[in-house]
């Protein structure tokens, strides 16, 4: 008797330090984190959706690569990256100053898409 007195203390110390609770079924219920909204499955037309070169690259080259690879700049005449045949030529190549995980698939899939 006098050890079930001490023990229900001692549950509820456990319960506020964040261990586990006494009843494991009771407890994983109560703990489970509340539903996260989830984002809406994207529409066929949106997954189909192709890269553009002018719309969905040049604006990530403009950003790395102003200067010297647009009109004007020292390296336009050798690789000029306003053009798409470029981007094509060189590949990957492009990741050497094209850090970003999110810029570099864009570029992966105009890519992918061929020329």
């Amino acid at each position: 008797m006098v050890g079930a007195m001490f023990l229900r203390p001692l549950a509820a110390l456990v319960l506020l330090a964040g261990c586990a609770h006494p009843n494991p079924q009771k407890g994983a219920a109560e703990s489970r984190p509340p539903e996260v909204a989830r984002p809406a499955l994207a529409t066929p037309q949106e997954t189909t959706r192709r890269v553009d070169f002018t719309r969905d690259v040049r604006p990530i080259l403009e950003t790395r690569c102003q200067p010297c690879h647009f009109a004007g700049g020292r390296m336009y005449e050798k690789l000029p990256f306003d053009r798409e045949e470029t981007i094509h030529r060189l590949g990957s190549k492009l990741f050497t100053r094209i850090k970003a995980e999110a810029e570099q698939q864009v570029i992966r899939e105009l890519l992918a898409q061929g020329y």
